[in-house]
């Protein structure tokens, strides 16, 4: 009987082309749509484009690499995100907090860059192309900016035209050029905590419960030894209460002598080694037996 594979929904329960719920998706198609927007006022035998492939003078996609046999000897253009990360914005990134509903809300700066990778068999013909793109971006960035970024447009970086490798699909890379603009920018992310949440924050909570017990099972690393405390028998020996008695052979390594614990006299802290064979920290001891020590805040009578 063959398995039944379960899968998300192709949408994964997200609205697609959303900058709430598909930021980066939505980040880069609005380049693509910039871009595709720039050449299609082009006239025609100027890199004129269409949305037919058939007849496009040059093919802007989203997709990497690019298929040379889908475009032919056309120039091209792609889009790829690089890295980005979370600009912190103040202590604990927290601008606001209901404290009847326990709501918290939080914000982030989101930076990165997106590099337009130009295309095409001529490296002067892909240079061409990726200064007029990245000249139209820095002229008409205001466009960007309504599309919801907080900042882009500025300081781009173009490289010199170079075998476009791993950009072109099978082994034809080293026949085309790509010149590539590294696009800056950045986009203000808020996000809010309300008890509508609380079901995920428990869950992540019992997970994390899960893994510190489980860590906490071998004991820390490079020590071996737990410490637990312990409340003392009721006729506690006046020896015991000092310390513990040593262990008569000598020879047992996970026996530790039960220690006072300062400023409770009716509490004692027992050390306890996990694993005998578990390389860690020894006490004092002569001849292979612990040393007891006698440090008791209430001495005993004798």
């Amino acid at each position: 009987m063959p398995s039944r594979i379960r899968a998300s929904r192709p949408d994964r329960g997200i609205a697609g082309s959303s900058f709430k719920y598909v930021p980066l998706q939505y980040l880069r198609e609005t380049f693509v749509a910039f871009i595709q927007g720039l050449f299609a006022a082009a006239p025609s035998g100027s890199f004129h484009w269409t949305s037919d492939l058939e007849h496009t003078e040059i093919v802007i996609l989203d997709e990497n690499p690019i298929n040379v046999e889908k475009i032919g000897a056309r120039p091209a253009i792609n889009i790829t995100r690089g890295p980005l990360r979370f600009a912190g914005v103040g202590m604990d990134d927290m601008v606001g907090y209901q404290f009847d509903t326990g709501k918290k809300t939080k914000e982030v700066f989101v930076t990165g860059t997106i590099s337009i990778n130009c295309l095409s068999s001529n490296d002067l013909e892909s240079e061409q192309i990726a200064w007029i793109v990245g000249e139209m971006i820095w002229l008409l960035r205001e466009k960007l900016l309504q599309e919801g970024l907080f900042e882009t447009g500025r300081e781009i970086n173009m490289g010199a035209p170079s075998p476009a490798g791993s950009l072109v699909m099978n082994d034809q890379g080293s026949e085309w050029y790509v010149t590539t603009l590294t696009i800056p920018y950045q986009f203000i992310r808020r996000s809010a905590f309300t008890p509508l949440g609380v079901s995920i924050v428990r869950s992540i909570e019992m997970h994390l419960a899960t893994q510190r017990t489980l860590v906490e099972a071998k004991g820390t690393p490079g020590v071996g030894y737990n410490v637990q405390e312990e409340m003392p028998p009721y006729f506690t020996e006046a020896s015991d209460a000092g310390g513990g008695t040593p262990d008569p052979a000598g020879v047992n390594s996970s026996y530790l002598p039960k220690m006072p614990v300062p400023g409770n006299p009716a509490a004692s802290v027992v050390v306890q080694r996990p694993y005998n064979s578990r390389p860690g920290i020894r006490p004092a001891s002569i001849g292979g037996g612990p040393i007891p020590i006698k440090i008791p805040c209430v001495e005993e009578s004798k």
